[in-house]
């Protein structure tokens, strides 16, 4: 009965999964768009460090047995504070990131139905979005992990019809063109880039 109430190893890489796209995925081409082809030295540098990243957190389960993901591993070579400072960041770090992923939800929502909203309705809006997504909590990380394997495909399928159908509208010349559109230094270009590649995977892209 209690492993029933457990999340699957498939739904728990499908959470992993729909935290790192987030809203950002949707949003992010538009905005690198804004530097231009060059954009795509960031997702070299990005994919890099975060395979890396991956890799780091495989040897820290390797090596760390306590409990908890990485406030469990900061336990390992910081004690307790450690662990209290990994999972206390890590928390701020969740509010954050999901009020910024709420906001988005209730943006998107209100262009799709054509409603203008006041400050004070979007703040009730977001509270209520974010009170929606958060009770089926309460049922445990099964319900969730179920909700996830379905809520995960808005984000892949759109992404995977993009990245293929995409190729039949793609011109060399105009990539070549608009290779750095507004002419900064390679360097300060890239970086640029990479920090906004950065930010939607670290999900705080909003």
């Amino acid at each position: 009965m209690e492993n029933s109430k457990k999340m699957s190893v498939t739904q728990l890489i499908i959470i992993t999964a729909v935290n790192m796209m987030g809203s950002g995925i949707i949003m992010l081409p538009s905005k690198l768009a804004q530097v231009g082809g060059l954009s795509i030295v960031s997702w070299l540098v990005t994919a890099v460090g975060s395979m890396l990243l991956a890799y780091a957190f495989a040897k820290c389960g390797m090596y760390s047995k306590n409990p908890g993901g990485m406030s469990g591993y900061a336990e390992y070579p910081f004690g307790k504070g450690g662990n209290f400072l990994c999972g206390y960041t890590y928390g701020v770090s969740l509010v954050i990131a999901n009020v910024a992923i709420a906001i988005s939800a209730v943006g998107y929502g209100s262009q799709f139905f054509g409603m203008e909203l006041s400050p004070v309705m979007t703040a009730v809006a977001t509270i209520a979005v974010i009170w929606v997504t958060t009770l089926p909590n309460f049922g445990g990380p099964s319900i969730t992990g179920k909700i996830g394997s379905v809520t995960v495909w808005g984000v892949i399928i759109p992404v995977l019809v993009i990245s293929t159908v995409g190729w039949f509208f793609f011109s060399g010349d105009m990539y070549a063109a608009n290779w750095n559109v507004h002419n900064m230094p390679f360097g300060e270009a890239a970086t640029n880039a990479i920090t906004m590649t950065l930010w939607s995977f670290l999900g705080l892209e909003s």
